[in-house]
């Protein structure tokens, strides 16, 4: 490696994502069900109650909408534009008789969650999931999940304002092992690369980077002082199980991921494996 090569590569790996806390910005809750007005208004106040710690620095207001209001999906999008709400709630296979196959999240959930740039809080199913029933407000335990953890800014204000006063912030991002061993087993090819070497830094950069990102999340929340605990969870792994353990051993309230993947239709296709898989708990969908 030239000297050149050697002085790009030390700036490079010096050069960092930066995180600012900013306060995220909650007025309106709209709340979509497709129940009559009997079953609307307590599962609507159920919400509420699970929400009650967001809305700190102001009065939140709230819309509760019967299954008749949005059944078509047109309906619901020009629901959601008129009403224009910070936050839409809703749950898994709404408006659909799917939900005894948890195979899909519908048709309604799918087009609003890719459609609209609200960020969607995806609850547990009236009467048929029960993974909040013992969840009664903030503070909570909220995961950040991402595949690419540093520099993503947005993320982790909106898991803040979930984890509430008091809560617990866990980071979690896990490299794909599978893909690693690929390129691995390319590099293994190369003669001119030295493969024990290669393995053990690449390994290391790519664990480095997330890693040092959640220490500037912390020290960033430490100087705002935003008094929530933050922990980093940063391995290589099977994503989908990995993500599981995660939420199952540190007793996870709520997961926060993206679900809009730059340049495609479709959502983001491990947002869309946990959101599917992962039933018994809420998820924010931004």
């Amino acid at each position: 490696m030239s000297r050149i090569d050697q002085f790009e590569s030390v700036f490079l790996s010096a050069s960092k994502p930066q995180f600012a806390h900013a306060e995220v910005h909650l007025g309106r809750v709209l709340v979509l069900t497709d129940l009559d007005e009997s079953e609307a208004a307590p599962y609507g106040a159920r919400v509420r109650d699970f929400l009650s710690g967001l809305g700190q620095h102001g009065t939140l207001a709230w819309e509760v909408v019967t299954g008749a209001r949005c059944a078509s999906i047109g309906d619901m999008l020009s629901l959601v534009e008129s009403w224009a709400p910070d936050l839409v709630c809703a749950y898994r296979n709404l408006h659909s008789s799917a939900w005894p196959w948890p195979h899909s999240l519908s048709d309604h959930i799918e087009v609003l969650t890719q459609v609209t740039d609200v960020p969607v809080l995806l609850l547990p199913r009236p009467a048929q999931e029960q993974g909040w029933v013992d969840a009664t407000g903030a503070p909570f335990t909220v995961m950040a999940l991402t595949d690419h953890l540093a520099g993503d800014q947005r993320l982790v204000h909106w898991a803040v304002e979930f984890a509430g006063a008091g809560g617990q912030l866990l980071l979690a991002h896990v490299e794909q092992e599978r893909v690693f061993e690929r390129y691995m087993d390319v590099i293994s090819k190369l003669p001119r690369i030295p493969t024990d070497l290669a393995r053990e830094d690449i390994a290391r950069q790519l664990l480095k980077e997330p890693a040092d990102w959640a220490d500037g999340v912390t020290a960033a929340l430490s100087n705002a002082k935003v008094p929530i605990e933050v922990r980093a969870v940063v391995q290589m792994g099977q994503r989908l199980p990995t993500f599981r353990s995660i939420v199952e051993e540190g007793k996870v309230d709520l997961l926060v991921m993206n679900t809009k993947d730059e340049g495609q239709l479709a959502m983001h296709g491990l947002s869309y494996q946990i959101a599917v898989e992962m039933r018994a708990i809420p998820v924010l969908m931004l």
